[in-house]
């Protein structure tokens, strides 16, 4: 279908803790710097945007990063694919957060994308918002700065990069000229965000007209409604091969997130990110968090059921506001409001983390280890415990890249829920001192 993701596929992963010095010496490794990280991958762009990703993750600088002749299509063995990337860090550990950086960015935010239902004609309208050092070193921009990344087949980039520089104040820094390595072409876009956001819009309107009309001397309007109600028309289908929905008629209502691409309605497979003009598709990373985070407040409702049902009032209380704490924590994400500070039974987060280092000083309880003995409010405490630990968890991986939420938000939402965790666990620990001594 058109617009959906051409997710690339990272295929071998090394880490070499100390390259050898005459290794290090062709690879002109910064000195200090001879841990390197390895990665191929089928997709040469994706890699290179994820590799500036890794250089804002960890204490690493890209130092080799090259695309293969002809492309994945034709590449030398199984594990060759497009393109290969060296990280150089100080130290192993680096080297290999980098590289988890970088397979996080391919997995959750870097892919090309289809301009025909066949899917065989694919293209990168690639936004970063904060580039990194790699390539910020490219494009010279400041680190920090806005790109475009845009890459397509040999006409369409010309085409999409004409378009592009006309439609925003913006500046082509780094000119691909097809054919490249791979048979692309494309560019490096500098600009305010939005501008660069309108470039990545504008070219994208571009790929898709000639996919649309390739043997047309004239391209189409690009801002023809045509267009929004092809895609309304592929995704409002009803089940079975019914009519389709007819087109709204409120305007361009909806606009997608990232790209600009303006719409007549909302497909089902989009979805909203904070509001009609900002539409993502269902696997955005930031869904997978709120996904989570709705389950989890399902897990606590499913504990304070139990507590109260055994007649836990302290215990039911308490999860009470952490209930009420996780609401506002999701609001503050989708509002962009300040995240709320952690508090439980009168007791600050900091507290509570003291207080679960030390259950026996405090509560009269050693380290539990679950056991169905401890009666049903225990162990759904125990099992919302460890789903907590898994959204923390999840939210690390998201936030590592480039999204909405501010750095002070970010380090609040993630030390206030894993000093949930402990919550959790302090509650449990009273549940089975209330039991023993009751």
């Amino acid at each position: 279908m058109i617009l959906d993701p051409i997710r690339p596929e990272v295929l071998a992963v090394r880490v070499i803790p100390n390259a050898a010095p005459d290794l290090a010496h062709r690879l002109e490794l910064p000195e200090g710097r001879t841990s390197l990280g390895l990665l191929t991958c089928s997709s040469d762009d994706c890699l290179f945007a994820a590799l500036d990703e890794a250089t804002k993750c960890a204490d690493v600088e890209v130092v080799y990063a090259r695309s293969f002749y002809a492309g994945a299509a034709h590449s030398s063995g199984p594990f060759s694919g497009e393109a290969i990337g060296l990280l150089a860090g100080p130290t192993p550990e680096e080297a290999t957060s980098g590289l988890q950086a970088t397979i996080r960015y391919l997995r959750e935010r870097a892919c090309f994308v289809a301009a025909n239902d066949e899917g065989t004609l694919a293209f990168f309208p690639h936004v970063i918002p904060s580039v990194g050092r790699y390539l910020a070193k490219q494009a010279d921009v400041p680190v920090g700065a806005s790109l475009a990344y845009l890459i397509a087949p040999p006409i369409e980039a010309l085409l999409g990069l004409d378009a592009a520089l006309k439609e925003a104040q913006v500046e082509l820094r780094v000119f691909y000229g097809p054919p490249s390595e791979t048979n692309y072409g494309g560019g490096l876009l500098t600009g305010a965000q939005t501008a660069c956001e309108a470039a990545a819009q504008a070219f994208q309107r571009a790929v898709l007209d000639l996919a649309r009309h390739p043997r047309q001397v004239a391209a189409t309007d690009p801002g023809a409604a045509a267009l929004a109600e092809s895609l309304v028309a592929r995704t409002a289908a009803r089940p079975g091969g019914g009519p389709a929905e007819p087109p709204a008629t409120t305007g361009k209502r909806f606009r997608m997130y990232g790209t600009g691409e303006e719409l007549d309605a909302k497909p089902a497979w989009l979805t909203h990110l904070f509001d009609d003009r900002s539409l993502v598709r269902k696997d955005h990373p930031i869904l997978r968090l709120r996904g989570k985070l709705d389950l989890l407040q399902a897990h606590l409702l499913d504990a304070q059921l139990a507590a109260r049902s055994e007649g836990l009032d302290d215990i039911d209380a308490a999860l009470g506001e952490a209930l009420d704490w996780l609401r506002r924590l999701l609001a503050a994400e989708v509002l962009s409001r300040p995240c709320p500070e952690l508090a439980l039974a009168g007791f600050s987060a900091d507290e509570l983390h003291r207080i679960s280092h030390h259950t026996r000083e405090y509560l009269g309880v050693g380290f539990l280890l679950p056991d169905a003995a401890m009666g049903p409010t225990a162990v759904k405490l125990n099992l919302l415990r460890a789903y907590v630990r898994e959204v923390e968890l999840t939210a690390v991986d998201i936030f590592a890249a480039d999204i909405h939420v501010t750095p002070e938000n970010r380090d609040r939402m993630l030390a206030g829920l894993n000093r949930l965790s402990n919550a959790i666990y302090v509650l449990t620990c009273k549940v089975v001192a209330a039991r023993r001594t009751g």
